[in-house]
């Protein structure tokens, strides 16, 4: 049996509208039972807990996952919403267990390292019963992602010179360049 343990980093976490924002790591897992992982207790959810599953391969490429957590009370919400969650640390470990033992088979792994790119509340209500069901569904992206993303350096066009250098006039006549072929080491 494998279990999987989902830990989010939240710097900004409030429980009111306006309150103070204080560091909270949220811990859960769909394992039977709580565990413990470098000193860090993973509450369990059980069945409440879906994970998309993720690509392994040898080369580092980019890769979406999609955490849902199921059942959140409605006392709760405030919390999701008051938070920042988007930009949080998501990291995912995965643990082999014997199903008559309940031990562990090794060691956990690190199956998931990226961060919250955007999430959701989804409400389901039951008119008969007069409950509501709250699902957060989280997208997270892997550090590959975030870093295929960011721009860095400069671009040769006279908007980015005259964003650094206000006075320059060194790029100027880049446009007028494009699509031109060079035969760069051609004498005449």
């Amino acid at each position: 049996r494998t279990s999987l343990f989902v830990r989010i980093d939240v710097a900004e976490y409030s429980t009111t509208a306006g309150g103070p924002y204080t560091n909270e790591i949220l811990r859960f897992t769909d394992h039977n039972t709580s565990y413990t992982i470098n000193s860090e207790s993973y509450v369990p959810v059980g069945n409440l807990l879906t994970v998309t599953n993720s690509i392994n391969e040898l080369r580092p490429t980019g890769n979406t996952v999609s955490v849902a957590l199921s059942g959140i009370p409605n006392a709760n919400l405030s919390e999701i919403i008051n938070s920042k969650i988007k930009g949080s640390a998501v990291s995912i470990y995965r643990g082999y267990f014997d199903i008559g033992t309940g031990n562990i088979i090794g060691t956990i792994q690190n199956r998931y390292v990226g961060f919250v790119n955007n999430y959701s509340l989804e409400e389901e209500y039951d008119v008969l019963e007069k409950t509501a069901t709250n699902t957060i569904q989280i997208e997270c992206l892997s550090n590959i992602d975030v870093l295929s993303k960011k721009v860095a350096g400069r671009r040769t066009n006279p908007e980015s010179m005259k964003k650094f250098y206000s006075s320059d006039v060194s790029f100027d006549n880049i446009t007028s360049l494009k699509d031109r072929s060079f035969d760069f080491g051609v004498t005449k």
